[in-house]
């Protein structure tokens, strides 16, 4: 064969991987083109639908409109909601007059706070420089005292333990914002804002929680200075 021939052969079969290539990428390309296909999402331009609110009806509202056979299935799931928000319900139907709710309420009341003071229990035995876990601990104490689940007289004891405990852990474990901002709550529900406003100056400024956290403290200051005013 003659050398020039060959040299052309050679030169096709290197130019041949190259001209499958072109048609591989050109031709799917102009295909689309002519059958109209568009690349994207076609709902991306349509007009949002309008978005309704959710229409929350309070617990008290939903259960005046149940009939008792409901009311029995309605009080065993408030054991799924915190004890302290229930607790306004439940209590209500242990006043009541049928047996049957008396008694569905007060184990799913007594059943909450016996696991909320069993966690309470359990925090208190993890080491004093856990931060964390003051956290938690301070947290559930807050829970304990709603006063939701307690008499003026019970709810002062509880805050009384509480604001022991928060000098404690503050003394003790390193002070995150997460304990710095449960122990100003501890402070300001114990009626004591002043404390509560120093610890406010270590948490991150301009923070959302430091944020809430002061107008709480500022709006209990404010009343402080009123009473002393009268």
């Amino acid at each position: 064969m003659d050398v020039t021939l060959q040299h052309g052969v050679f030169a096709a079969a290197l130019l041949l991987p190259i001209a499958v290539a072109v048609v591989v990428m050109v031709v799917p390309g102009r295909r689309k083109e002519v059958s109209g296909v568009k690349v994207g999402n076609p709902l991306a331009d349509l007009p949002v639908a309008p978005r309704n609110e959710a229409e929350v009806m309070p617990l008290v509202h939903l259960c005046r409109q149940l009939t008792v056979q409901d009311m029995e299935g309605y009080i065993l799931g408030l054991r799924h909601l915190p004890v302290e928000r229930a607790a306004p319900v439940l209590e209500r139907h242990v006043r009541g007059d049928d047996p049957a709710l008396q008694l569905y309420s007060q184990a799913v009341l007594q059943d909450g706070k016996d696991q909320l003071l069993h966690r309470f229990q359990q925090l208190l035995q993890l080491p004093v420089t856990d931060s964390r876990a003051a956290t938690w601990l301070l947290e559930a104490g807050l829970r304990l005292a709603n006063p939701t689940l307690n008499t003026i007289s019970e709810r002062e004891v509880w805050l009384e333990r509480l604001v022991a405990l928060a000098k404690e852990r503050l003394a003790s474990a390193p002070p995150t914002p997460a304990l710095l901002s449960a122990a100003v709550s501890v402070f300001n529900q114990a009626g004591m804002p002043e404390q509560g406003e120093v610890l406010l100056r270590a948490l991150p400024a301009g923070s959302p929680l430091r944020e809430t956290l002061e107008r709480q403290t500022q709006h209990l200051l404010h009343q402080r200075r009123l009473a002393l005013r009268a």
